[in-house]
């Protein structure tokens, strides 16, 4: 029993610090990220390791100014841009990268409907972090960061 209960503790400690890790290419950032959309078991607790510190400050002045149980600035999943979502067809395009900012487009089929999504990324402690994203579907066209800018302009 001791035995399980410690080698429970070692995988748990090893997964932690596999997922602190840095992603050291936009497209390892955003296969790991997307992998757990199409997971059948997903875990979204962790989402703050995939922003920047820029978007972090976005999501946590929304959290601080929100009632407790309203939804905030979103009532939607900007990055499946649907609140529900049954992803098919992933395409990650190739990054364009200047220096410690890229670019990339996502695009995919949720419950069947084309979406596509622009990817503004940024290299900050040392691997790679969502700092925007940008829907390009026709007729749900966003930007993330406007979202949150509008929501708390009086």
């Amino acid at each position: 029993m001791r035995l399980a209960v410690l080698a429970a503790g070692f995988v748990l400690a090893f997964t932690g610090i596999v997922a602190a890790q840095p992603y050291d290419t936009p497209d390892a950032l955003l296969q790991a990220f997307y992998a757990r959309y199409l997971a059948a078991d997903t875990d979204f607790s962790d989402e703050g390791e995939f922003r920047s510190a820029g978007l972090q400050a976005l999501y946590d002045a929304d959290a601080q100014t929100t009632p407790e149980g309203d939804s905030g600035a979103l009532d939607f999943d900007p990055f499946i841009d649907g609140q529900d979502w049954q992803i098919t067809d992933l395409q990650i395009g190739a990054a364009g990268i200047a220096g410690d900012y890229a670019s990339a487009d996502v695009s995919f089929k949720n419950f069947g409907e084309e979406r596509t999504l622009s990817y503004d990324l940024v290299k900050e402690d040392g691997g790679w972090k969502i700092d925007d994203v940008e829907s390009k579907t026709p007729g749900n066209e966003y930007r993330l960061s406007e979202i949150f800018t509008l929501a708390h302009t009086d």
